[in-house]
């Protein structure tokens, strides 16, 4: 298969469960898995989408793609309550019972693990948690931030759990600067370039490479005009704010974070479809999407949509409502659901007993699997109906074009026979 072209691979893998791929162990399947953790083949055979489930956890999660505005929500009621902690890489960092879970979806290989040492009850904590996916290792690896506030100083210590590992290390790295909170505009912190950051209130970034332990405090000033409903993210290999207004959202990016570290705008988006009467919040962004999500109130009753921007098309649409089971306090989650195969998750779900961890965990694979299904199962449907309808095409055309020559033969023999008779 050397020999045939990507675009040809791509459609041959795009008619095939790639499932069938990971776990094989000759050359063949060694290439064409390959090819399965390319990221132009995961953004096009597996969208991705929102997850969406209360902050403080819930029995109830749901999840849509992007890309239709009239694909369904898919809903999941779990056995235990549940927080979603992070993605990355098509991995999940779940709080599941009283443990943490790490999760391929597609998959569907796990890994649970107690908590830290210094982590006790998660509460509202989560966002001290940070998540990675080490792709050259490739492996995980997750982080605890640990604060310790004297007086008008601030110590960071760091637990790592990694991937490949059994349990939690103290890593033997602190750094100690000037008291600030973690920002609560940081949903989660960000992973780029190997390192793990978390914002804190006076702009400084608290950076740590999982890796290497090495750990600094960025020092930033945050923009003027920063909105409290700003999101700090990742896009184009940058940190990133989004910073969304009644009528544009700003987009800044983190220049030169090693020698002069300065927030610059990069994007501004004009909020074409939303009632600039109302605030909004950033729910996601990754350089090609941005997700608002609008409070509306219709006849005394209050209902929270979510707008989709798709900045290569410069196009806005509506991509539904929120859930009324998903209260005010809600994370809204955008995943990219992927092969990844990682050292360190061996177990499947398929092989265990049940219990309310494993049903629970079940019920979130089974949620996302079955709408990645659903619509690789729409899309090979809707291409047999194109087929069918090209083949009828062909057909009636070939039919009459052999009408038309029968009609134009006949009119030879007729004008043949009239000039025969005429020249006797």
């Amino acid at each position: 298969m050397d020999g045939l072209p990507e675009h040809l691979i791509h459609k041959i893998l795009f008619r095939i469960n790639p499932r069938s791929l990971v776990n094989g162990d000759d050359a063949l399947h060694r290439y064409l898995n390959s090819h399965i953790q390319d990221p132009y083949f995961i953004s096009n055979y597996f969208p991705p989408g929102l997850l969406q489930i209360s902050s403080h956890g819930s029995n109830l999660l749901s999840y849509q793609r992007y890309g239709d505005s009239r694909s369904r929500i898919g809903v999941k009621n779990t056995s235990t309550e549940c927080q979603i902690l992070g993605s990355c890489s098509g991995l999940l960092l779940l709080f599941i019972g009283d443990g943490l879970c790490v999760a391929n979806p597609l998959t569907k290989k796990f890994r649970f693990l107690n908590l830290s040492r210094l982590m006790d009850v998660l509460g509202e904590n989560t966002k001290h948690v940070g998540f990675a996916v080490n792709q050259t290792t490739p492996s995980f690896e997750i982080v605890h931030l640990f604060e310790a506030k004297k007086l008008n100083e601030t110590s960071y210590e760091f637990e790592i759990y990694a991937g490949g590992g059994d349990s939690w290390r103290d890593s033997k790295t602190k750094i100690t600067c000037q008291s600030s909170d973690l920002d609560n505009r940081m949903k989660n912190p960000v992973y780029l370039d190997g390192s793990l950051h978390w914002l804190r209130k006076d702009g400084g970034i608290v950076a740590f490479n999982p890796k290497t332990h090495e750990a600094r405090l960025v020092p930033t000033k945050l923009p003027d005009e920063l909105s409290l409903t700003a999101l700090f993210t990742a896009s184009d290999n940058k940190l990133t704010l989004v910073s969304p207004t009644k009528e544009i959202t700003n987009v800044y990016a983190l220049q030169d974070i090693k020698s002069d570290p300065k927030w610059v705008l990069v994007t501004r988006i004009q909020n074409m479809v939303l009632d600039v009467k109302r605030p909004v919040n950033v729910e996601a962004y990754d350089g090609r999407r941005l997700v608002l999500r609008e409070v509306r109130k219709k006849k005394g009753v209050y209902d929270t949509v979510l707008h989709v921007y798709d900045l290569s098309a410069d196009k806005w649409e509506v991509m539904g409502s929120i859930p009324g089971w998903c209260n005010s306090y809600r994370d809204i989650i955008q995943f990219q659901p992927s092969w990844s195969s990682v050292v360190g998750l061996d177990e499947t779900v398929a092989n265990c007993d049940d219990d309310k961890s494993i049903s629970s965990l079940r019920s979130i694979i089974g949620l996302i699997d079955e709408e990645v299904g659903r619509k690789r199962t729409a899309e090979v449907e809707e291409e047999e109906e194109n087929k069918q309808f090209s083949s009828k095409k062909i057909k009636l055309m070939e039919k009459e074009a052999t009408e038309e020559e029968e009609s134009r033969l006949q009119f030879f023999r007729i004008t043949r026979e009239g000039e025969h008779v005429y020249f006797d």
